[in-house]
């Protein structure tokens, strides 16, 4: 036998080592693949018979049919799942980000809450809130209804209250009609009145009842 009839043995042999060692690996993998597959059945199977021991005594039904399409609902649907995570994830990182900015309005929400009880404005609240339920156990409810029927009247008054000229003035006649209650009225003749000492302001009072009173003519 020939050197070269030799060196071919060898390779061959060397491939036959290399494919049985292969073979063996393949092998020793199936067995671990069957071990493996074997256990989880094992524990698969004893999952299975637990969820249907804890199903039987809540009473719960399930049919296979049912959760087959279940199943291939979900396969069908995974990327709408995904992209549902995604977007809690997006959620949770916002909500993250955001909770400071969140405690700070927190804080300074209850400071502004603080603030208000100092002046009083909740106790003044209250105070009105008392007041306005007792006008309402108090009041007829016919009242009210007729109250409710004029109700483009009133807006019309609230339209005219935020005049900041008409209110300047009904404060000053409010402010006078309370000055004149507290004095004492002496008789005094009309035409002293018009032509006393302050001519100026008394015509323009004059004036104004004048002009009042023709305005509410012409409105009747």
């Amino acid at each position: 036998m020939n050197d070269s009839m030799q060196t071919q043995i060898n390779e061959l042999n060397s491939k036959m080592d290399e494919v049985l060692s292969y073979i063996s690996e393949q092998r020793a993998r199936s067995m671990a693949t069957d071990d493996l597959v074997s256990d989880l059945s094992i524990v698969g199977k004893d999952m299975y018979d637990t969820a249907v021991l804890e199903l039987d005594k809540q009473q719960v039904d399930i049919e296979p049919d049912e959760v087959k399409k279940l199943l291939i609902k979900f396969l069908r649907n995974i990327d709408t799942f995904t992209q549902l995570l995604d977007s809690l994830e997006s959620v949770t990182d916002l909500l993250q980000d955001a909770s400071p900015l969140v405690t700070e309005a927190i804080i300074d929400f209850s400071k502004y809450l603080q603030k208000l009880n100092e002046r009083g404005l909740f106790e003044v609240s209250g105070a009105l809130l008392k007041s306005f339920t007792s006008v309402l156990e108090k009041a007829d409810p016919d009242a009210i209804r007729k109250l409710g029927e004029n109700g483009d009247l009133m807006a019309s008054i609230g339209r005219k209250l935020t005049d900041r000229e008409l209110l300047e003035q009904t404060d000053n006649m409010l402010s006078a009609l309370a000055e004149t209650s507290k004095q004492e009225i002496k008789p005094a003749s009309p035409m002293k009145l018009l032509f006393g000492s302050n001519r100026k302001e008394m015509k323009k009072a004059t004036g104004f009842l004048l002009q009042f009173m023709n305005n509410m003519n012409q409105k009747k």
